[in-house]
């Protein structure tokens, strides 16, 4: 009886483990083989049309992504995808190309690594127009140990815009990291409802002689004078 009962719980166990061996599988197993079967995409870079840049493409059969000149100022909203479309040649990890929670691929896509992020447009949909487009809150991300700072006043974010679209840009060295020595560099996010699930950087750097100037985007080389209201909306800290 007693070598029975012991054949009935060695048996149990062996099920118990079987079944979970069955559902580890069903969700790792699966998850592994969707990813293999997931487009690789091809990479290829060459010089921007536009000097001191370069312009990356992501190629998977009649599927092209881009990212030029118009994308360097794009960023994902959403730090974390978790959504993968595609895979390299070489992957590490969980690197890969991700779908932007509120973007249609057909539009944008985000090359994730843990080390960095970056935007890529769809070939066949149209470059974001920022002059044309209407921006509902800015934050400014200052380079130091402050706090961000966020407004949603129009006639503040016209005025960036229009000191952006306007004026005789100064040109600076070309720094493509965007760190510009004798200057403070910090980055302000634009936020649109035309562009869900992503922002739009402008560069903002301050001279050691307090001058406040803007960038079309984070590494721009022509630098715009800001107008009185943002120069004292970066200087009250």
């Amino acid at each position: 009886m007693k070598n029975r009962r012991l054949t009935i719980i060695l048996i149990g166990i062996i099920l118990c483990c079987s079944v979970s061996l069955g559902v580890m599988f069903a969700i790792f197993g699966a998850g592994f083989l969707s990813g293999a079967e997931l487009p690789v995409y091809e990479y290829e870079q060459v010089s921007s049309a536009h000097e001191g840049y370069l312009r990356t493409t992501l190629t998977s059969g009649n599927t092209v992504y881009v990212m030029d000149y118009e994308e360097y100022a794009l960023v994902s909203a959403n730090s974390a995808p978790t959504e993968m479309i595609g895979r390299f040649p070489v992957t590490i990890g969980n690197s890969g190309l991700y779908a932007i929670p509120g973007q249609d691929p057909s539009a944008y896509v985000l090359e994730f690594d843990p080390m960095y992020q970056q935007v890529y447009r769809n070939i066949n949909h149209p470059p974001f127009d920022w002059r044309t487009a209407e921006f509902q809150k800015l934050r400014l991300m200052f380079s130091d140990p402050v706090n961000p700072k966020e407004s949603g006043d129009s006639r503040l974010i016209a005025e960036i815009l229009s000191s952006l679209k306007s004026g005789n840009p100064t040109i600076v060295p070309m720094q493509t990291d965007g760190n510009y020595s004798n200057a403070e560099n910090h980055t302000m996010l634009l936020f649109s409802d035309e562009l869900p699930g992503m922002m739009y950087i402008v560069g903002v750097h301050v001279t050691d002689a307090g001058e406040v100037y803007l960038a079309e985007n984070p590494i721009s080389n022509q630098w715009m004078s800001a107008g009185l209201m943002f120069t004292a909306f970066v200087n009250d800290k």
